[in-house]
Formats: structure tokens, C-alpha cells, sequence
């Protein structure tokens, strides 16, 4: 086991692609033992890379009517700042039930995504995040969360609405609470009009074992009964659901997304 330590973003994904299957992001390191066969135990060659020295990863800022949060941004820090809380205070709200407070002390926001299955993964792909990638390059986040080999992400660009444009916005953690396992399911949704109903153009879920991404079939559902004036069934919903959820989490999309939408009264 060996730790670098580049002196930028650019040479750190540089370093990265030379080592292939080798390298090894890391900051605050708080998962990475959960995809070890041994816990405590690095797989044999492994070249961990330093990412947590640079001063473009760890600032949270307006700029260009975004909020960019830097990924390597402790995750109690982002929960804590004034900037989040004024313009994504739900990420705060988010971030507040992930983990014990000293994984959120050490965890990353950048460590959380990448995972592609944490707590804010689903609320930033429901808010159209984009991601800054070492070259600078601005990408959407479910386009970067595809690749097999996630790059290494610098920030995370989350859009800023004007206050007339703030559409509703959820997030739903489902899980067995008495004892310390990951959640069963993570979902976020958003919706194009203040009055909600079925007018949700993003659902976005995670779950252990299955990455994030948009039930989109279910997106198209929703929209095609908002345009009808119809009342889509809960049954409706869970089939839609089971395009990319298994049976059982597709049940439990189903009751979340009927019940924000007013579907069970």
C-alpha cells in the first residue's frame, strides 16, 4: 500500500489513469472499507491518492448562479454552512441524517457521491447538479455517475433558482433505524409547479447494491397523467418503478411517490 500525494487535481487523474485499477481516491475514507473483501485490509498494489490538500476542493461558493460545493468539503461543514443552508437547505436537512456525526466530520461530499449509492446522491441528481472534473470541465452528474471508472470529481455546481422558479423538492430515507446497516432506500423528487400533485419531472433513487439513477419511466407516467388530468394508481407506479428497482424496493418507490403526490387519499 502506498499513498501519493499530487500537487493538483489534473496530475492527481493523471496519476489515476496510469495506475488503472490500482488507484485509489481518498479523503476522508470513511466507505472505503465497506468495498474491501477484509475490512482493514487494502487489496494487494493498491495506490491510494491523496485528494484532500487542495484549496479548489475544499471552498463553497456562489458563482454563476450555482452553489459549487468543492468535493472534498467535509460533509459536517456543508451540513453547517450559511451558504447551504440559504440556497440548498435540504442537502443540509440531507446530510443531517447521514451517518453518526463523526463520519460526518470525516466523510466527504465528494466521498458520498462517488460511492453512488449515499444519502446525497439521489437529492443532487434530482437538482440537476453538475460536476467539475479535474480539467475544469463541467458535466452533468448522471452522466458522470455512468462511467464504470468514476473521474475525479473537484465540485459539485448545484443550480440556484430565482425564488419564482424554486420548485418543491423531497427527500425520503427508508431503513431499519434499530440497528446500524445502510438505508434500504434513498429517493429524491422534484416537482415543476409549486402545487405539486403529479407534476414531478425528476425521481431519482439509490439503494445498497444499485447506483443512483432516475426512474425515468416512472417520470413519464407522472407527466403523461399531469398532462391528461388523470390519476395514475399506486399499482401504476410500482410498475413503472420495476423497470430498474427490484420487486420489493419498486413496492416501496411506489408508496413514497404516490403519497408526496396525493395518490393514496
Amino acid at each position: 500500500m502506498h499513498i501519493c500525494h499530487p500537487s493538483s487535481p489534473q496530475a492527481a487523474q493523471s496519476l489515476a489513469n496510469r495506475l488503472g485499477s490500482k488507484a485509489c481516491f481518498i479523503a476522508g475514507g470513511t466507505l472505503l472499507q465497506q468495498g474491501w473483501d477484509e475490512s482493514r485490509l487494502a487489496p494487494p498494489g493498491t495506490q491510494f491518492i491523496n485528494i484532500q490538500h487542495w484549496p479548489q476542493t475544499q471552498q463553497i461558493e456562489l458563482q454563476d448562479g450555482h452553489l459549487r460545493i468543492g468535493a472534498g468539503v467535509r460533509l459536517e461543514a456543508a451540513r453547517t454552512h450559511a451558504l447551504v443552508a440559504e440556497h440548498a437547505p435540504l442537502l443540509a436537512q440531507t446530510i443531517a441524517q447521514l451517518g453518526a456525526m463523526g463520519v460526518r466530520r470525516l466523510g466527504t461530499l465528494g466521498g458520498n457521491i462517488g460511492w453512488g449509492e449515499g444519502d446525497c446522491c439521489p437529492l443532487l441528481l434530482a437538482m440537476d447538479t453538475q460536476v467539475e472534473l479535474a480539467d475544469g470541465s463541467l458535466h452533468a452528474l448522471a452522466e458522470v455517475m455512468q462511467h464504470k471508472t468514476r473521474p475525479l470529481m473537484v465540485a459539485f455546481w448545484l443550480p440556484v433558482p430565482a425564488a419564482e422558479n424554486n420548485a418543491p423538492l423531497v427527500f425520503e430515507k427508508i431503513g431499519y433505524r434499530a440497528a446500524f446497516s445502510p438505508a434500504r432506500l434513498r429517493m429524491a423528487m422534484r416537482w415543476n409547479q409549486a402545487d405539486k400533485g403529479c407534476a414531478v419531472d425528476r425521481i431519482a433513487a439509490a439503494a445498497p447494491g444499485l447506483p443512483v439513477h432516475r426512474l425515468g419511466a416512472t417520470e413519464k407516467l407522472l407527466a403523461y397523467a399531469q398532462e391528461l388530468s388523470i390519476r395514475p394508481t399506486v399499482a401504476d407506479i410500482r410498475t413503472t418503478c420495476q423497470q430498474t428497482l427490484p420487486p420489493e424496493l419498486a413496492t416501496m418507490a411506489s408508496r413514497v411517490i404516490a403519497g408526496h403526490c396525493g395518490l393514496l387519499v
